[in-house]
């Protein structure tokens, strides 16, 4: 069955469809226009984008933080961080939204773009086909059960994320997209729509893209008012070294290495360990078995502290520099990225 419902002339329509045919929404109606230190939602309630460890004299922070590198800093990053229940979701990843997850202290944020013609089904294509202004670049996911698509303007969303850092000026954000249905034009157009574009770092060009990096700190990327370090991997992007990287767009993988998800080991994903590869990422997350769809019943043993530190001992080779999560608001998650942070800044 499929239900199509308008959110605002602005928007995309909802568009949702199950296997088991029941109406599930995923992003709810967005916040309203930017303001000094909040954003409005439709529903009328205020959602205040100070930071909750903001500082004076701290970077994300930690005033231990300011000096090191960006791959010298552990950043808590949360997983589909668009999919939660606060926004209605269906299967959704975390259960409070991803403003609140940055108001708390996550530093990482993973998103998907799409188009909504590419991938929605036969019934809401046909509703979208031919009106261009419907046919903007979205915020959408796609669990593999069940078919639950919703898209909002990316545009809107990527606005939240810029009046938080204007609110918090000593902040640095990571944002890893998944470019699907051929968006990656339409997301980077959006990113500069949404001015998102004036506070992006750019590597200066070196040649090599894959070559070792020396990162910015995050003092300087704070001085430099360049806080959104932004990596995407999709769409039949390559190797920046190859020409196939957006402006101010680092690919993925020819920075990232990564562990397993549904796994408690630290294995790397691929070929082993690459001394150029600059940071480590730990998906440290474990869907239902069953069904392979995020399972909050988890989260409680998964994000604790002892779960985190004893995953990592597990990291003889190389210890992660990125963590990311499921239901971000549960456990210790935050802390135990405060406290190897510490360490880190010694």
């Amino acid at each position: 069955m499929g239900v199509i419902r308008c959110l605002s002339s602005s928007l995309l329509c909802v568009a949702v469809l199950t296997s088991a045919g029941y109406c599930a929404w995923r992003f709810g109606p967005w916040y309203g226009q930017s303001g000094d230190e909040s954003e409005t939602q439709g529903t009328g309630a205020t959602l205040d984008l100070k930071a909750a460890n903001s500082c004076e004299g701290c970077c994300n922070g930690l005033a231990s933080n300011c000096n090191l590198r960006v791959n010298e800093v552990m950043f808590g990053m949360v997983h589909n961080a668009m999919s939660s229940r606060d926004d209605l979701f269906a299967a959704y990843n975390n259960i409070e939204n991803l403003e609140k997850a940055l108001v708390a202290g996550y530093r990482g944020l993973m998103l998907d773009s799409c188009i909504c013609d590419g991938s929605i089904g036969e019934e809401v294509a046909n509703f979208m086909k031919g009106d261009e202004d419907k046919r903007l670049s979205a915020t959408c996911h796609s669990p593999t059960k069940y078919i639950i698509y919703l898209t909002i303007d990316i545009p809107q969303v990527l606005g939240n994320i810029k009046t938080f850092l204007e609110v918090n000026s000593n902040e640095v954000l990571m944002i890893e997209f998944e470019v699907i249905d051929g968006s990656l034009d339409k997301l980077h157009s959006a990113i500069d729509e949404s001015g998102l574009d004036q506070l992006v770092y750019r590597r200066a060009s070196s040649g090599n893209a894959t070559e070792y990096y020396e990162w910015p700190t995050l003092q300087s990327l704070i001085d430099a008012n360049t806080r959104l370090i932004i990596f995407a991997h999709g769409d039949g992007m390559e190797s920046c070294a190859s020409g196939g990287c957006p402006e101010g767009f680092f690919y993925t993988y020819d920075h990232f290495e990564q562990t397993f998800w549904n796994d408690a080991t630290c294995d790397v994903q691929g070929t082993d360990f690459d001394s150029n590869i600059d940071f480590f990422l730990m998906n440290h997350w474990m869907n239902e078995p069953e069904t392979d769809l995020p399972f909050e019943g988890n989260a409680d043993e998964f994000n604790s502290f002892n779960s985190l530190l004893d995953r990592f001992k597990l990291c003889t080779k190389r210890t992660p520099n990125i963590v990311a999560i499921d239901f971000w608001s549960i456990g210790n998650v935050l802390d135990f990225v405060n406290e190897m942070n510490q360490k880190r800044g010694g």
